[in-house]
């Protein structure tokens, strides 16, 4: 660590030290591996349509986990795209539909697709299955690599149990289906 004196009150101030509150960077040496959490999630993370469920209290770290994942997905050659549910408008979980549209189109742009939602949704068939149509129709077509999804702070979906119990479901059925 170097240490450059403050001139003007004559205190020692570390130049590197990383303030607590935000992920550890990928090459900080406070970033305390937990073996064989990271090798496991890197193999899951390798197999068709894996889940992976980082959960600990909060300042347990898993910030700084989602940031190696992410980098790994990258030396996989995967397309990332992060979406925290905390930006979410209180009015996009008012139903499913407003909900699911939501997501979609911010996946389409952080993929830097047009959105194009309205040629694929389709009332009479459900919002869960136009999803769904949306994803295997559109956006996977898109991109000619494996896409890695990442969920921050779905814990928020809890406050809104007409979204949760809709949601949840369809993630476990998009993921027993990329199985297959």
């Amino acid at each position: 660590m170097i240490v450059n004196p403050d001139p003007q009150n004559n205190i020692n101030v570390p130049e590197d030290i990383e303030l607590p509150g935000s992920p550890i960077s990928l090459n900080s040496r406070f970033y305390i591996e937990r073996p064989p959490t990271e090798a496991l999630i890197y193999k899951e993370l390798s197999k068709p349509g894996s889940l992976i469920r980082i959960r600990a209290p909060r300042k347990m770290g898993k910030s700084s986990l989602m940031l190696r994942l992410l980098n790994q997905a990258d030396v996989f050659g995967y397309r990332t795209v992060k979406i925290d549910f905390q930006q979410a408008d209180a009015a996009i979980y008012q139903n499913i539909d407003k909900f699911l549209r939501w997501l979609c189109t911010n996946i389409a742009r952080e993929l830097k697709l047009t959105p194009n939602l309205d040629n694929y949704w389709d009332e009479d068939m459900g919002s869960k299955v136009s999803c769904t149509i949306y994803f295997e129709g559109y956006l996977l077509s898109q991109i000619d690599t494996p896409l890695l999804l990442v969920f921050n702070e779905v814990n928020q979906l809890f406050q809104y149990p007409n979204i949760a119990q809709d949601f949840f479901p369809l993630l476990r059925f998009w993921h027993e289906e990329a199985r297959w």
